[in-house]
């Protein structure tokens, strides 16, 4: 969680080169202003596409990048705005970022390719050189470093706000028992009696020892239900499943569209996390709650002692 959302917090802090040329009087429309910054629509255009570019360099997965591309296209001007507010605070107190921290970052970058051209043609494939990339790193290390310094490092969670959060939410540390089930359905397509019958030999047959999927093969009309917990099934599945043992079979079940007959194979019960167990688990959780609060307030501050004004 602390990874993702120092991604959302830091990563387009530079703007990537332009992508292909926009038509001038678009380029100029000028959509905010933060302190002596005026930010363009082209200037937004480029800082949602950069980040693109520099997570595909990257190596991120698609899954990641469609997830954190969501957020910067939702909420671009914003996201951009705050992005130039945290690096003016980062510039403000003279932060300085080490060449050999920056260097670092690049190296571990360049080890996801398997050699120094293929990382070259990654980034020429993305419209962007080294110096580019050293930049946006330069940049994205300051920002997470006042980040730190002015948010992250004054958070603090009590030890007793974790044991509250623990005897308070007991639900969520209670795993209940699980049912590993097969399943033969019929439907009532071709008439109740019909369904109740085929769903009666084919209880009759597994009663009897046949093999559970050939049985399913010849009557059901649906794949097996899976694992189940209480509180997923309709009650009359459950009142009849949760009585049986790993290997029994259940009488025929009727539910609103049809018949089942239910075969136990796994039961895997239930239990309680310990508060010892569940604490490092609750700490996370309170540590990001309080850091997105402490970080949002200190944007506002920012932004009260600075002069912001969208346009968009």
């Amino acid at each position: 969680m602390r990874r993702s959302l120092c991604l959302c917090v830091s990563l387009g802090l530079v703007l990537c080169c332009a992508g292909p040329a926009l038509a001038q009087k678009e380029t100029d429309v000028i959509i905010a202003i933060v302190n002596d910054d005026v930010i363009t629509l082209k200037d937004l255009k480029d800082y949602v596409a950069g980040i693109y570019r520099q997570l595909k360099v990257e190596n991120h997965s698609e899954r990641e990048i469609q997830e954190i591309m969501a957020t910067y296209e939702e909420k671009g001007i914003d996201q951009l705005v705050e992005d130039r507010l945290i690096l003016a605070a980062a510039n403000a107190k003279g932060m300085d970022i080490r060449t050999d921290a920056v260097n670092k970052k690049l190296k571990e970058i360049q080890a996801k390719y398997p050699n120094d051209d293929a990382f070259l043609a990654a980034l020429g494939n993305q419209g962007m050189t080294v110096t580019d990339l050293r930049n946006k790193l330069t940049n994205q290390m300051k920002a997470r470093y006042i980040v730190d310094l002015e948010v992250r490092e004054k958070v603090f969670v009590n030890p007793q706000d974790v044991t509250a959060y623990y005897n308070a939410h007991m639900d969520e540390f209670t795993r209940k028992t699980k049912y590993n089930l097969q399943s033969i359905y019929v439907s009532f397509n071709n008439g109740k009696q019909n369904a109740r019958n085929k769903a009666a030999e084919a209880r009759a047959k597994l009663a009897a020892g046949q093999d559970f999927d050939k049985v399913a093969k010849d009557y059901s009309e649906m794949p097996s239900v899976g694992v189940i917990e209480q509180g997923q099934m309709v009650p009359a599945i459950e009142k009849e499943v949760f009585a049986l043992k790993t290997g029994q079979v259940s009488d025929p079940v009727e539910v609103e569209g049809g018949v089942y007959v239910f075969k136990v194979v796994g039961i895997s019960s239930g239990n309680k996390e310990t508060l010892e167990d569940a604490k490092e688990a609750i700490y996370n959780k309170l540590y990001e709650t309080q850091f997105r609060e402490s970080f949002r307030i200190w944007i506002d501050k920012l932004r009260k002692k600075s002069y912001v004004e969208i346009r968009a």
